[in-house]
């Protein structure tokens, strides 16, 4: 027959430290957290967390102002190359730049509506962008006196508005180079047109960091105006609560233990004089 194995049960009983006075009752000790910032005063855990949000916000700052250097410097260059069909003839044509071909569409008998509502999202994608850039750097000038209300959000709002119109921009501007060079031309789009896409990614990912940092400033500034009453549970959460107070050390505990002894004396010499008498 097989031998059954005993198996041994343990319970974990850990050293908790004693009340002075009471051997029967230990207090519980709960687990307290070992990491640096709980240690740390909450205005100084608080200033750190202002100071991770403005990190931020110069990062999306940052993040703004390359794309918009990027679209400064590629708006002037030519973005198109067109070679025509029968002759094997090549020129350029950009945004802004027109050539002196009388196959470009400058010379085009109906007026070019596409490049024209291009030009204008262009426009409002780089002053809606300024604005955004305008807000961030104002707010944190030193002779600035207060910083603008919900500016993560409206920054996030500008800059999301920015890449839309710049990929509307760069979208009808692809429809004009489609339209112009139908059935007469070949198209062949430049890296300075792709260059423009990522000027519109960069600003997309600034609006969702700026919108990010304004949901967690959000939620930081809530908690810190909300007070918290902590409330007393059972250590098992059966039963009632027992409020133990700790015992000091000091010269009134002292007074109040020499006085109850002295009491007790008393009273066993009383009932050892009483047991006497009538024995």
């Amino acid at each position: 027959m097989e031998r059954r194995e005993h198996v041994i049960l343990t319970f974990y009983n850990p050293e908790v430290p004693k009340i002075k006075g009471k051997r029967n009752y230990q207090r519980p000790t709960l687990p307290t957290s070992k990491h640096l910032s709980a240690s740390m005063p909450l205005q100084r855990r608080q200033q750190h967390v202002d100071q991770t949000h403005t990190y931020i916000r110069m990062f999306c700052g940052s993040l703004c102002g390359f794309g918009f250097l990027i679209l400064i410097c590629m708006c002037p260059l030519n973005w198109v190359q067109y070679l025509v069909i029968k002759n094997g003839l090549e020129f350029y044509a950009g945004l802004w730049t027109s050539c002196n071909h009388e196959l470009c569409w400058s010379h085009t008998p109906k007026p070019p509506y596409y490049l024209q509502s291009s030009r204008a999202f262009f426009l409002i994608s780089v002053l809606t962008i300024l604005t955004g850039l305008s807000w961030l750097f104002r707010a944190y000038l030193p002779r600035s006196g207060s910083m603008t209300t919900n500016l993560d959000l409206k920054v996030s709002m500008l800059s999301f508005t920015s890449a839309s119109c710049l990929l509307l921009c760069l979208i009808l501007f692809l429809t004009q180079v489609h339209w112009h060079s139908r059935d007469v031309m070949e198209s062949n789009l430049l890296w300075t047109y792709y260059l423009n896409w990522w000027g519109g990614f960069l600003y997309m990912f600034a609006g969702i960091i700026s919108f990010l940092n304004h949901l967690t400033s959000r939620s930081s500034s809530l908690d810190r105006n909300i007070t918290v009453i902590p409330t007393e549970r059972s250590r098992l959460g059966i039963g009632p609560v027992t409020t133990v107070k700790d015992e000091g050390s000091g010269p009134q505990v002292e007074i109040q233990r020499l006085w109850e002894l002295a009491n007790s004396k008393i009273w066993k010499s009383d009932s050892k004089l009483f047991n006497s008498l009538f024995n």
